[in-house]
């Protein structure tokens, strides 16, 4: 297994958006109301996804992560071969971005973690451990003091991973509608 930087090209950011993206926002809105997904085909979703990721990791301090495994008997190695490559199985996926802190303020710059997600036959293997050691990692090779991220409130297993990590609230959000 290893944790790679997702690549920009088509095909790689095709695969990560159908085999990582999709399902963990459609788990995500099978769980929490806040994130229902629009009524549109799968490759819809798909095509949308690249070019928007795309977008995002040409800013300076984002960057997209990617979990990958090889089967044990596959002549591919997971660290080397092409994210694209039909015999890796992407496991994990990670989002980051750089909230720099605006001059008048004394805080850290922050890494954010936008997206965090691991496939369901690789969960309770160690993988999002690895996956948030890599989001600290990238925090200390970004020049970031801390690490932030954002979780449902009704989402009680994401939290409980979270506080094991030393994550801490630190705000919270409002919504309405508007009427």
């Amino acid at each position: 297994m290893a944790i790679r930087r997702l690549p920009t090209d088509d095909e790689s950011l095709r695969r990560y958006a159908a085999e990582l993206w999709l399902p963990y926002h459609r788990g995500l809105a099978a769980e929490v109301d806040a994130h229902a997904l629009a009524d549109w085909p799968d490759e819809r979703f798909v095509e949308r996804n690249v070019e928007f990721t795309r977008s995002r990791l040409e800013d300076e301090g984002n960057r997209g992560w990617v979990a990958v495994s090889g089967a044990d008997d596959a002549e591919v190695d997971p660290a080397t071969a092409p994210v694209a490559d039909p015999a890796l199985e992407l496991t994990g996926l990670l989002l980051t971005s750089v909230d720099e802190c605006p001059d008048p303020f004394d805080r850290p710059d922050r890494l954010v973690v936008g997206e965090i997600y691991v496939t369901e036959p690789h969960r309770g293997t160690g993988l999002a451990d690895r996956l948030m050691d890599r989001a600290a990692a990238d925090a200390r090779e970004q020049g970031c003091g801390e690490i932030r991220l954002d979780v449902d409130v009704d989402n009680e297993r994401a939290r409980a991973f979270y506080a094991k990590h030393g994550f801490e609230p630190y705000r919270e959000q409002l919504t309405r509608d508007v009427e």
